[in-house]
């Protein structure tokens, strides 16, 4: 009995120890999927802008979508980003949409977000 004992101890703590622990290093993954607002098609080469929604923010990750509509970004840490989707640069949006995400530990995320002409007489999404 004491073997047994002796056997599964030793076991256990061998498999604690062996396996990484993913909550002490934690990986945040996610893709932002660009729709037009009107039909929902998915567009490619569209500015994808993922900012801390808060003045003098950090985070800035920048990138286009590829021929899916598709663009993926990783972050180091929990958080509530701002996602801009637009065609042409600050002020020269010809299309613009917004959205936020959240993200998770260890949990890939997606989130859609709609563009739509851009109309300078409206107050757009901006985190500027």
């Amino acid at each position: 009995m004491k073997k047994l004992f002796s056997g599964l101890v030793i076991a256990s703590t061998i498999f604690l120890f062996s396996c990484e622990n993913e909550e002490l290093n934690p990986k945040y993954p996610f893709t932002i999927i660009v729709k037009t607002q009107s039909d929902s098609l998915r567009v490619q080469n569209v500015l994808v802008e993922v900012a801390a929604p808060v003045p003098g923010n950090q985070v800035w990750l920048k990138g286009a979508t590829n021929t899916e509509g598709e663009i993926d970004f990783e972050y180091q840490q929990a958080a509530t980003l701002g996602v801009r989707a637009s065609r042409g640069e600050r002020p020269d949006y010809t299309w613009i949409g917004c959205t936020e995400i959240r993200l998770i530990p260890n949990e890939h995320v997606t989130k859609t977000v709609y563009i739509q002409p851009y109309d300078s007489l409206l107050v757009g999404c901006s985190f500027d």
